[in-house]
This record gives C-alpha cells, sequence and structure tokens, in this order.
C-alpha cells in the first residue's frame, strides 16, 4: 500500500505491524541495552502519544531537561545507526532547553 504528500511524494506503507518493527530495532539497534530501551519508550511517548516533556520526566523519576537530552541522544543514535535525514526523526525541540528543571 502507498500514500501520496501534498507535494506528491509517494510513500510506500510497509505490510507489517509494529512488532516487525521493535523487532527490527531490537536486531540492529538497541538489541539487550537497557538505556537505549529507556530512551526509546521515552521517544516512543514523546512521539507517539504526545505525553509532555514532565510527565515522561514523572514516569522515569528524571527531571524535564534530562528528558529533552535522553531524546536528543536517541534520536542522533537512530539517525546515526540508520542513517536517515534529520527531518525523518522530527527536529530537536529547542523550547524545552529554556527548562532544565
Amino acid at each position: 500500500m502507498s500514500v501520496t504528500r501534498r507535494n506528491g511524494t509517494k510513500i510506500l506503507l510497509p505490510r507489517t505491524g509494529p512488532d516487525e518493527f521493535w523487532n527490527l530495532i531490537h536486531d540492529n539497534f538497541a538489541g539487550a541495552d537497557q538505556r537505549k530501551w529507556k530512551y526509546l519508550a521515552m521517544l516512543a511517548l514523546r512521539e507517539n502519544a504526545g505525553w509532555p516533556l514532565d510527565r515522561i520526566g514523572n514516569v522515569f523519576g528524571h527531571p524535564k531537561g534530562h528528558v529533552t537530552r535522553c531524546l536528543t541522544r536517541i534520536k542522533q543514535e537512530l539517525r546515526e545507526e540508520f542513517d536517515v535525514s534529520p527531518e525523518m526523526l522530527g527536529p530537536d525541540e529547542d523550547e524545552s532547553f529554556t527548562d532544565i528543571g
């Protein structure tokens, strides 16, 4: 199945579900690295569920500024590992750096 963006770019959607995606992440990126999985969970909560940074911090016992640094780090690691463009994982959130709290 494919979709087309407003600018006419065709996007081929995978035929597999989220299990295949997470297996790919496990096998090719995170493995048994607990830090990476923790950061991936933070990223999923932020990007997929729209959780605020302070709520993510509450769950993991970290201040909002640390969560921001974790998100920046995992995005960079994903970009480097999979050689994707910065746009693929979205921009880093500059406004969240104002409150390191």
